[in-house]
């Protein structure tokens, strides 16, 4: 449920704006079009990690400040994207309440210029928190009862959010057997456009590794011969990477928070959507970093 909302209190603005992420099975990206927005402009965010408090410092960088600067430069852009697509770990660490509502706070310049916001949980979430935070207004049905997901719909395709949150505050991420039960179907049921798959954490190929999306094989065996699915979208690593698998792209967001490696880009992905690809564009915090408007026009594979 998108929304767009007047100026209102820290509380209320808390309990309605995360009602942009409860999971509700389908959300109609094209109501933004009300505002005159582009339907295949996307802005892409990931690992915000915003502390309760605004001033806290993590590897030198002030995350709140971060994602201020990121809520700045979607807001100048020329055309309106249709919408915000935020890919988990909103929160600093352990998801607590308070770190929700100075995230959402922050965010609060987007929903009352009208931009849709949606978001995925990562590993530094806390489901039950964020779900009790909107408790008033989730869905009494909702898609799964365990986990966060939903679908939105875009002009040129669909995104298909996903809930890799296994345990808050440990490092791997897992999707399980009800969420890939569920986006098998999801993804058979809207075969008719391409889909971008967004999942938090990142998927693994090293034998061993446990870091990142421990039930990829699985994953694999949903996306690959589904041709339609032309990308996977993930976060977690805090780098900037294309890659590709047997032509499905693979593309790891940056992170708005703090990078890991201070030679490593933050910022978020301006993400314009075509009917034969995607065109995705790095605005880096610093300037003066070689990706920062570095446009790659990346291409589906065959149906």
């Amino acid at each position: 449920m998108p929304f767009h909302l007047p100026p209102v209190s820290r509380r209320e603005f808390l309990r309605r704006s995360l009602v942009a992420g409860a999971g509700l099975l389908t959300i109609p990206a094209l109501r933004a079009a009300d505002l005159k927005a582009d339907p295949n402009r996307w802005a892409l965010f990931s690992d915000t990690h915003v502390a309760a408090d605004a001033s806290m410092i993590r590897f030198d960088v002030n995350m709140a400040d971060h994602l201020r600067a990121v809520v700045d430069g979607v807001r100048a852009l020329s055309s309106s994207p249709a919408g915000v697509l935020v890919n988990g770990d909103c929160a600093f660490n352990h998801g607590l309440a308070e770190d929700y509502a100075t995230f959402t706070g922050l965010l609060k310049p987007l929903s009352e210029a009208g931009l849709p916001l949606h978001m995925t949980l990562g590993n530094h979430d806390d489901r039950e928190v964020f779900w009790g935070a909107i408790k008033d207004a989730r869905p009494a049905a909702p898609p799964l009862a365990s986990k966060q997901v939903s679908i939105v719909e875009a002009g040129h395709a669909n995104w298909f959010m996903l809930d890799s949150l296994d345990v808050t505050n440990k490092t791997p991420g897992v999707l399980g057997d009800e969420q890939r039960t569920w986006l098998s179907k999801a993804l058979d049921a809207r075969a008719d456009k391409p889909a971008l798959v967004m999942v938090h954490h990142d998927p693994v190929f090293i034998e061993g590794k446990k870091t990142g999306l421990l039930d990829t094989a699985e994953l694999m065996e949903i996306l690959q011969p589904r041709r339609h699915v032309k990308a996977l979208i993930f976060g977690h690593t805090h780098t900037w990477r294309l890659t590709e698998q047997d032509g499905l792209l693979l593309v790891n967001l940056p992170a708005i928070g703090y990078p890991f490696n201070k030679a490593e880009v933050t910022g978020w992905v301006d993400c314009n959507l075509r009917p034969d690809g995607m065109s995705l564009e790095v605005h880096a915090h610093d300037t003066a970093h070689p990706a920062h408007g570095k446009v790659s026009r990346l291409n589906w594979r065959a149906a």
